[in-house]
């Protein structure tokens, strides 16, 4: 059994698109050894508040209770080692709160949930399921848009350069280990705010692209636990709308993105930015909190960034103010 994958979370609609969903964390499942749980949550329509009472409640959570059973066979995961009839839950109430609850119960060390999960409905009320869950999760979250994406073949992994942004970068690649998937078409992106760049009295933006370069190289280095990623990129513009891009144009099957990040111009902020990026994006995510690979303590140890200086990162000579103000 996996160290870091022992227990994993699958949320399901119970419907037949989310066969495809199951069968994905099947296939986690399987890779890792790990013991899986299968839960379904539903919210009653308004209508039927009137009507609810205790038997009503038992004779819908049986009905539920049978369908989970169903799709746990016809999807391959009662077939596994770690699975048992009990590990299926059927509830009444919100699914994001139903599914993370369970997750922390569980001790759960994945979600594997799909990404339109939830219905046209909730979607309007409440934001998707998915979205709710990515907010609150206690563990990384597999959001799965295609199973047959799966395992990932293309892989993007977004950093901020941050030590926080190193734990999911390690936490990521340990899933990846997991799932047997080989590195070489895996890339670590780093984006550079235009703002940074073009702010820059000692470097051209030749160099501070350079100086990044070189940064990211030693980042993949430092925090791999084994043959860091083959592929690195620097781009520059806004994160949002590259990581989008680059997702794109390498018709990636897996993005890893951090939840959190640093602040300021001088690093890419990965947590505002995942939610908005899962929409958009067409590829699966493996989201990953911070509290999945850094402890808080430590989170509060970082030192703020007061503004950007590339000094750090080579010894090269800076051009002249002067230099690059006739450029302009």
């Amino acid at each position: 059994m996996s160290e870091s994958f022992k227990t994993i979370v699958i949320g399901t609609s119970l419907n037949e698109l989310s066969d495809g969903v199951v069968r994905t964390g099947v296939a986690v499942a399987r890779a890792a050894g790990a013991s899986p749980w299968l839960v379904h949550a539903y919210m009653p329509p308004p209508s039927t508040v009137e009507i609810i009472d205790d038997g009503w409640l038992e004779l819908e959570a049986e009905a539920l209770r049978n369908g989970l059973a169903q799709q746990a066979r016809r999807t391959g995961l009662a077939d596994l080692a770690g699975f048992k009839p009990e590990q299926v839950s059927a509830l009444i109430g919100s699914p994001p709160r139903e599914i993370v609850d369970l997750a922390r119960q569980v001790k759960a060390d994945l979600i594997v949930i799909g990404a339109e999960e939830g219905g046209v409905l909730h979607k309007i009320l409440l934001g998707s399921t998915a979205d709710g869950v990515i907010r609150k999760a206690p563990c990384p979250v597999l959001v799965v848009r295609s199973e047959s994406a799966f395992p990932p073949a293309r892989v993007e992994l977004p950093v901020d350069l941050s030590p926080i942004s190193a734990k999911a970068f390690q936490k990521g690649l340990s899933f990846l280990a997991e799932m047997g998937v080989d590195l070489d078409e895996t890339e670590a992106l780093f984006v550079l705010n235009p703002y940074e760049v073009a702010g820059s009295l000692q470097f051209t933006p030749q160099q501070i692209e350079r100086f990044a370069g070189e940064e990211l190289r030693h980042f993949m280095e430092t925090n791999s636990p084994g043959r860091p990623p083959r592929l690195a990129r620097i781009r520059t513009g806004f994160p949002r709308e590259e990581i989008v891009g680059v997702l794109k144009e390498r018709q990636v099957d897996l993005a890893i993105l951090g939840t959190h990040g640093r602040s300021g111009f001088e690093r890419l902020v990965i947590g505002s930015m995942a939610a908005e990026v899962s929409h958009r994006a067409a590829c699966n995510l493996l989201i990953i909190p911070p509290d999945a690979g850094v402890e808080k303590e430590e989170t509060l140890r970082e030192p703020p960034l007061k503004g950007a200086d590339w000094t750090y990162v080579s010894d090269e000579t800076p051009v002249p103010a002067g230099v690059l103000a006739g450029r302009s």
